[in-house]
């Protein structure tokens, strides 16, 4: 009897596992991996949207190329014929530059370390065998981009994509890096601005300052001031999310022996609201006295609190994934600032497989979380129906 049962229980644990479909494939993963497509490298890029569109065209699922105005590709994928589905992925392709052993995948257990393991090339592969497990099943859609991580050229990829009405109807899936921070579903993330603080004087041969006028040290009093005013504003300290000012880059004169006519000082806003970011170039204006160039930047990601299908989403994450998954903000940047800006009405959130480390040489993702994340999303859309 107890023979019985056992066999009964294992037969059913693994019709649950079947339930979801096929995990990542690997072979399609490793050539993924393989493909050097650096930010900026026009003949890579193409290469692994052309290797994407062949691999999921062979397993029958709906393929288009689209090409923005200066020739940079990207690739639009659907479980059945057209532009608008309920569900739709994001996702990129394009990774940042790496020294050439990173594109040679080595693997250590359940890891994998390559350039793009877990930004993002992980996910789009798991994306891709969603919609290859759901083809005629369900309304899925997908779009990689070939410009998230810098070297884009004309219109962005993601703009060209809603211009030309790839949209869902129900729900925004973005697929990339959670960093370190894994076993999240991010549901808010923070919009980001470069901001330039600039100081201007009268340059020449540093051996005769008492004629000059030299910018440099009225930039650092204007930064100085800045920060003192900026802190005094925050009294949030005990959380990573609020708005953060960061300076990053100083330009000024070409040699040491040069006091240059114009210093410049850039910053990276991390910031949660428009308005925190009209409140920083407020107080950078009225404390410093320079001139300070102030570009909205990406926007941030608000959705509504009590949004249904978010709501649906995190509780069967919760349910269904390994160790369960919680809510979370994401600090980083990604293509969902692009849907926001056009003012798209359905709700976004941020998903990433396990992995870490990304834009480093120790860059991996985790090839079980891939399959789970692979299993879990084929399983909860082909009920969304």
């Amino acid at each position: 009897m107890k023979t019985r049962a056992f066999a009964a229980l294992a037969g059913l644990l693994a019709s649950m596992t079947c339930a979801g479909g096929a995990g990542v494939d690997r072979a399609f993963l490793d050539g993924l991996l393989r493909i050097p497509s650096q930010c900026g490298d026009e003949p890579q890029l193409a290469r692994v949207v052309d290797y994407t569109r062949d691999w999921l065209t062979a397993r029958g699922v709906c393929c288009t190329v689209e090409t923005n105005d200066v020739g940079r590709v990207a690739l639009y994928a659907a479980t059945t014929p057209g532009k608008v589905h309920d569900y739709l992925f994001v996702s990129h392709l394009d990774v940042v530059v790496a020294p050439e052993k990173m594109f040679e995948p080595r693997y250590e257990g359940d890891k994998v370390f390559a350039r793009g393991a877990c930004d993002t090339k992980g996910n789009a592969a798991a994306m891709c065998q969603v919609l290859v497990n759901l083809v005629g099943k369900a309304s899925v859609g997908m779009f990689l981009a070939t410009d998230e991580d810098g070297g884009g050229r004309g219109i962005r990829t993601p703009q060209m994509m809603i211009d030309r009405g790839y949209l869902p109807r129900k729900m925004i899936l973005v697929g990339d890096s959670a960093g370190e921070a894994p076993g999240q579903l991010f549901v808010a993330e923070k919009g980001h601005s470069r901001i330039q603080l600039v100081a201007h004087g009268k340059g020449g041969h540093a051996s005769r300052p008492w004629a000059l006028d030299n910018p440099l040290p009225k930039l650092m009093e204007g930064y100085h001031r800045f920060a003192a005013a900026w802190a005094a504003q925050e009294t949030d300290t005990n959380t990573t999310w609020r708005t953060f000012v960061s300076p990053t880059m100083i330009e000024g004169s070409e040699a040491v022996n040069q006091i240059a006519d114009r210093a410049s000082l850039w910053f990276s806003c991390r910031y949660i609201s428009v308005e925190d970011l009209e409140r920083v170039k407020r107080t950078m204006i009225e404390t410093t006295g320079l001139e300070v160039h102030v570009p909205t930047g990406r926007l941030p990601l608000v959705n509504r609190p009590d949004d249904p299908e978010i709501a649906r989403l995190l509780q069967a994450m919760k349910r269904d994934l390994l160790g369960g998954i919680v809510e979370g903000r994401m600090s980083a940047a990604t293509d969902a600032s692009y849907y926001v800006a056009a003012g798209v009405k359905t709700p976004i959130v941020i998903f990433a497989a396990t992995g870490g480390e990304p834009h480093s040489d120790r860059e991996w993702g985790s090839l079980s979380s891939l399959d789970d994340y692979t299993r879990f999303f084929t399983r909860y859309l082909s009920f969304r129906q």
